[in-house]
C-alpha cells in the first residue's frame, strides 16, 4: 500500500513461494541394535551374508550414508568386507574370506553407519553416526576326509617281498564331530 495505507492510496498483491529445503541436521540410526544371520562354511567368497539399512529422517542426498565394518578381534581380520546399495541405501555384508565351522563358528562384527554429506552448521549436535552389532553363525558343511601328509611319493624296491611294509598314510575327517576314517 502506498500513502501509508491512508485513503485514497493504491495497494497491489503478489504471490510467494517459499521453498524450504532439507538440510543435514539427523544422523543415520539402526532400528535394531542387533542383526544375526548364518551362512554355510561352504560360500564362496563374494557370497552376500546378508543387508542391513540404517533409517535416516532427512530427505535426498542428506539420506545418503556410507557403512564400515569393525573387525573382530581373534579372527584374523577381514572375513567380511562392506559395501553400500546407492538404490535402497543398505549396508550388503559380503564374505571376503574362506569360512571354517571348525575353527570359528560364530563371527561377530560392529557395522557402523555415517553420513556421507555431513553439515558443518549441526557439528554440535553430536556424531552423525550409529553402530550396530552383526552376528554371522557359520553352519557346518560335510567335508572330504584330509590326508596327512596331503601328497607325497612312496618307493618301493623292485624286489622287495610281498607283504612288505611301503609307507603310512593317515586320514582325519575335519568335521566338527571329527567321525572315523576308514
Amino acid at each position: 500500500m502506498d500513502m501509508a495505507g491512508q485513503l485514497g492510496g493504491l495497494s497491489g498483491s503478489t504471490t510467494v513461494t517459499i521453498v524450504v529445503t532439507d538440510v543435514n541436521d539427523n544422523p543415520p540410526r539402526f532400528p535394531q541394535k542387533m542383526y544375526q544371520f548364518s551362512i554355510q562354511e561352504s560360500a564362496p567368497i563374494g557370497t552376500a551374508v546378508g543387508r542391513v539399512k540404517a533409517e535416516d529422517s532427512d530427505v535426498g542426498e542428506n539420506t545418503d550414508m556410507t557403512y564400515h565394518l569393525k573387525e573382530e578381534s581373534g579372527s584374523g581380520g577381514h572375513v567380511f568386507k562392506v559395501t553400500t546399495d546407492s538404490d535402497t541405501q543398505e549396508a550388503i555384508i559380503v564374505v571376503q574370506k574362506r569360512l571354517d565351522f571348525e575353527s570359528q563358528p560364530v563371527h561377530t562384527v560392529v557395522l557402523e553407519a555415517l553420513n556421507k554429506f555431513v553439515d558443518p552448521r549441526f557439528a554440535d549436535l553430536g556424531t552423525f553416526r550409529d553402530q550396530a552389532i552383526v552376528r554371522v553363525a557359520v553352519t557346518d558343511v560335510d567335508e572330504p576326509p584330509e590326508f596327512r601328509p596331503p601328497s607325497g611319493l612312496l618307493e618301493v624296491q623292485e624286489d622287495a617281498q610281498v607283504g612288505s611294509l611301503v609307507g603310512v598314510v593317515t586320514a582325519r575327517d575335519p568335521d566338527a564331530a571329527n567321525r572315523p576314517v576308514r
